[in-house]
């Protein structure tokens, strides 16, 4: 599973992010000479990781900036595009407004934009949340994780800054050591 394409239903506000098919790497810089004495964090990187697993299906958390703003966000729909095996491709479509019905749009093809498509091109349209779940972990297909669905893995590629002080406990599993 690769990720090749991030976008929304709001293109001006949050433009579609190609990925590349090699290594992406995730910079942020201060380009404009007036900011340059700026701290160079708070310039969307972590947020960028927040949106990817929210749209890898994380479950909805009252603290994630798109519901402790949901007046901003309550109208944006979020697409991941994943390649899946060569040449297959799925689109995830998850919604703010109903984060717990999530999409899904297999395809041939890469940076497809189903932003303005009816409903009726969805393969799988507004699925339960858990099902949903189950779904996705069929089409990624991560074996090497079974017993557990692909969630336990993504945790560890999507890290916010305090997921580091320790190596195999994550913050948001503040639970067993065992998992």
């Amino acid at each position: 599973m690769k990720i090749s394409r991030l976008y929304s239903n709001k293109s001006d506000l949050f433009e579609p992010i190609d990925f590349n098919e090699g290594l992406n790497v995730v910079l942020a810089e201060i380009r404009l000479p007036e900011n340059r004495d700026k701290d160079t964090h708070n310039l969307g990187k972590s947020t960028l990781a927040r949106v990817l697993d929210f749209c890898f299906l994380a479950k909805k958390s009252p603290n994630l900036f798109l519901f402790k703003h949901l007046d901003l966000f309550q109208d944006f729909e979020f697409f991941l595009e994943l390649e899946i095996a060569p040449a297959s491709f799925l689109t995830i479509k998850r919604t703010v407004n109903e984060a717990s019905k999530p999409s899904f749009k297999k395809h041939g093809s890469r940076n497809q934009n189903f932003a303005d498509q009816s409903d009726e091109v969805w393969d799988h349209l507004s699925i339960p949340f858990g099902r949903a779940v189950k779904m996705l972990d069929a089409f990624i297909s991560w074996n090497a994780l079974k017993p557990w669905n692909y969630r336990k893995g993504i945790g560890y590629l999507l890290r916010s800054q305090e997921d580091y002080s320790e190596v195999f406990k994550l913050k948001k599993f503040a639970g067993k050591h065992a998992d």
